[in-house]
């Protein structure tokens, strides 16, 4: 009874720390992601539902905007101030004179109020995943990184001081037994 109680909890010691590295390593994937042209980021509104929530995760890959076709939803920034950052579907295409894109939100009946020129164009949705935006929106703050990086880090070292810990013990104990 005893050696498969140790067995569950080391299991569950092992998914605890599996877990812990995953949340590391994705809180770390925000940070790295746009060094390669990719955006993690949090949807802040409606306009994209039923396809996107208001808080979801949203992935954007970087895109050539001679690859953009209709039906795929971009992310650009709406003004030349690269202001605001939206995602909304592509529902036409125009060349003259230059590449640009007409745009409208899912929720809505109209266009988008403006063209999207090839210049403010960002990317192509890659992925998303429901509400997990707003733990990214956290993860970009400074509490944010220090939750998600700093916190599970010490844990992982509190673990493993606690594994040595106990490794010396035995070590100890088995060094006395020889003694005596």
């Amino acid at each position: 009874m005893a050696t498969r109680r140790s067995g569950i909890l080391r299991a569950l010691n092992i998914l605890g720390l599996a877990i812990l590295f995953l949340l590391m390593l994705a809180s770390l994937s925000i940070y790295l992601l746009p060094h390669f042209g990719w955006r993690v980021d949090n949807l802040s509104s409606g306009s994209m539902e039923p396809e996107l929530s208001a808080g979801d995760l949203v992935v954007t890959s970087p895109v050539e905007p001679e690859a953009v076709e209709v039906g795929d939803i971009i992310a650009f920034y709406s003004t030349d101030a690269h202001e605001n950052l939206v995602s909304h579907r592509v529902v036409s295409i125009e060349r003259n004179p230059s590449l640009s894109f007409i745009t409208k939100g899912d929720a809505y009946i109209t266009l988008d109020p403006f063209i999207v020129t090839a210049r403010n164009l960002v990317g192509r949705v890659y992925f998303h995943a429901p509400l997990l935006g707003y733990a990214v929106a956290f993860l970009k703050t400074t509490p944010g990184l220090l939750v998600a990086l700093v916190a599970p880090g010490l844990v992982i070292v509190a673990v493993c001081m606690k594994r040595l810990r106990s490794e010396l013990k035995k070590t100890r104990g088995k060094s006395r037994g020889e003694e005596a």
